[in-house]
């Protein structure tokens, strides 16, 4: 039996028994291995060497002009160098590239201008996108080596232009949706058409104008949300059908009983009928109050006893109450619950029977004996010289003041109750002053009632709320308490603050040839004041006029008038004290002399 030494590890001498026989290791293969990596590695490196020689090749072959088939949005540009490409693709697309493009919004067109909206080729991008100059990029000189293929221009945006641009349009073209209408006009059919709602989607509208801008020549369609209104024209057209035609076709005739009857004409009905947009349709709507009003003219030919309200008149010299009367009416509702059933109907069926109701006064009997009308608390007389035409004029004036009820805190205005000075009115031409010259007009000699209304007023306390003096000074009145009028300029106005009812009475005394004419003006109430004192005016600045002549055809001689300022007051006395004082003053203009004829000096 032999001895065997352990093995080493590592030791490539060493031998490893295993069993009864000895193993020695193979290296052919290894040399093997090594001479194939050798040759595969030669191959690679013989690879790369030929696909450099190749790219090199390649991108000296392409050269620094554009592929033999490179077009530009239809413009061929191979073969051309970067600088000659520009300037070919800028001379053939110039004009369309400036060319307005033609937008469509909701059918309707409109045009935008490239300009202005922001938008522009950019050729020098687009030539190079094409294939122009030399490059590294393998797939650069793949597309020259290839020939090229068409491509589009690059557009160049500005942003905010073309936002602002598509804002323009919107503003233009946006619009709110309108409900179809109906409405009368008398008994005539006025109908408004539906509008639908159209809102443009700026976003979209960019992107797509900006997509489209170079494309063969044609409308852009945009896209905008619309939106039907919730009345359409085809409602509107089925209400006008069953309502709104029938109402107004013929009259209704309406029968009030024993009174009588009368009719409701379409006018009257028209003009009382709205429409009113409800859950997608137009309901009508009839007016009981303006169809009351409307067919007043007709309602009043029948026999309806009106109630009277109760007032105060003066009758045997004294303010007496007279009594209110009730009566019986065709009330708003009643109409309205007559006519209405009938309205879509036609022929005989048009026929309706109204209940006439109570009408009681709207102003009672106990309601004017609490205005407490029993004394007077203010008058003044003023006179006046002889004439016809202030016989009529002042009282025509005096017959219209008379009777004249103002209730608490209500306001006179003697060119209301005058009305205006016309001969239809009662009035005939008279005397008055113009430009500080006396000339005659329809209603002259009227302003004395005015003077003589004012005193009375004054007299009794109530409040001043406008008058104006004459600008000449009259003798037969008190300086500076005065008053003129004149149609659609001028008035007389005063208020009722006294808590009572106040009755102003006004009458006249004749005038004849050698005797004076009077003007007397009461004011009726409750005395609120003890006293009203109202001493006479202070007088300063005197002035003079001039003397004039005048050849005009309506000239009058004038007796020169002297001017002069006037300062007055009203004092209001309660138990013995004054409690207030009113202050007033006017400045009198002078009055020339005028001489009818030619001025004897030149």
């Amino acid at each position: 039996m032999s001895t065997q030494k352990p093995a080493h590890a590592g030791s490539p001498d060493d031998t490893i028994v295993e069993g009864p026989g000895s193993f020695e290791p193979e290296k052919a293969p290894r040399a093997k291995n090594s001479r194939t990596t050798r040759w595969v590695g030669f191959v690679i490196a013989a690879l790369v060497l030929l696909g450099i020689g190749l790219y090199a090749t390649g991108y000296f072959v392409a050269g620094d002009k554009l592929p033999r088939n490179a077009v530009i949005s239809g413009v061929a540009v191979g073969g051309l160098d970067r600088q000659a490409a520009v300037a070919k693709l800028a001379a053939q697309l110039e004009d369309e590239a400036a060319a307005p493009i033609t937008v469509s919004i909701n059918g309707v067109k409109d045009q935008v201008s490239p300009g202005a909206a922001g938008l522009s080729i950019d050729l020098q991008q687009s030539v190079d996108l094409a294939g122009a100059g030399r490059s590294l990029d393998p797939r650069h000189i793949w597309r020259v080596l290839t020939g090229g293929r068409p491509s589009d221009a690059v557009v160049a945006v500005d942003a905010p232009k073309l936002k602002a641009a598509v804002a323009a349009l919107a503003k233009q073209h946006d619009q709110r949706g309108r409900n179809a209408t109906i409405a009368f006009s008398g008994s005539r059919i006025v109908r408004g058409r539906s509008v639908d709602a159209v809102v443009l989607d700026q976003q979209a509208a960019a992107e797509q104008i900006k997509d489209d801008y170079l494309q063969p020549p044609g409308v852009i369609k945009l896209e905008a949300a619309v939106t039907e209104p919730d009345i359409t024209t085809a409602e509107a057209d089925k209400v006008v059908n069953s309502f709104a035609r029938p109402a107004v076709a013929a009259p209704i005739t309406v029968k009030a009983g024993s009174a009588g009857q009368f009719q409701v004409t379409p006018a009257m009905i028209g003009s009382a009928i709205t429409f009113e947009p409800r859950n997608g349709t137009l309901e009508p709507r009839l007016d009981a109050r303006k169809l009351r009003k409307n067919a007043e003219p007709a309602v009043s030919k029948v026999e309806i006893d009106k109630p009277r309200d109760a007032t105060v008149r003066i009758i045997h010299g004294r303010p007496k109450v007279l009594p209110a009367v009730n009566g019986t009416e065709v009330s708003e509702q009643s109409l309205l619950k007559a006519v209405w059933p009938v309205l879509t109907r036609s022929g005989a069926a048009r026929t309706a029977t109204v209940e006439l109701t109570g009408a009681k006064a709207k102003f009672t009997t106990e309601s004017a004996r609490k205005l407490g009308v029993k004394e007077v608390i203010g008058e003044f007389t003023t006179t006046y010289p002889h004439a016809d035409y202030r016989n009529i004029n002042i009282g025509r004036a005096a017959e219209l003041i008379n009777n004249t009820l103002l209730k608490p805190g209500e306001t006179f205005s003697l060119n209301q109750v005058l009305g205006e000075r016309t001969r239809a009115n009662g009035f005939v031409d008279g005397y008055v002053i113009s430009g500080g010259v006396l000339k005659k007009e329809t209603g002259g000699g009227v302003s004395q009632s005015a003077t003589t209304t004012y005193n009375a007023m004054f007299k009794a306390g109530l409040k001043d709320v406008e008058h104006q003096p004459h600008s000449l000074y009259f003798p037969r009145y008190p300086a500076g308490r005065e008053a003129t009028i004149y149609w659609g300029s001028i008035d007389l106005k005063f208020q009722n603050d006294t808590g009572h009812g106040v009755l102003v009475q006004a009458f006249i005394k004749r005038s004849s040839p050698g005797s004076l004419g009077s003007i007397t003006v009461r004011m009726w109430s409750t005395q609120v004041w003890d006293e009203i004192r109202t001493p006479e005016a202070t007088r300063s600045n005197f002035t003079s006029g001039t003397t004039r002549y005048s050849q005009a055809p309506d000239c009058e001689y004038q007796e020169p008038i002297q001017g002069f300022d006037a300062d007055y007051y009203r004092a209001f006395i309660k138990d013995g004290k004054e409690v207030k004082r009113e202050k007033f003053h006017w400045r009198y203009s002078p009055g020339d002399r005028i001489i009818c004829g030619k001025d004897p000096n030149g």
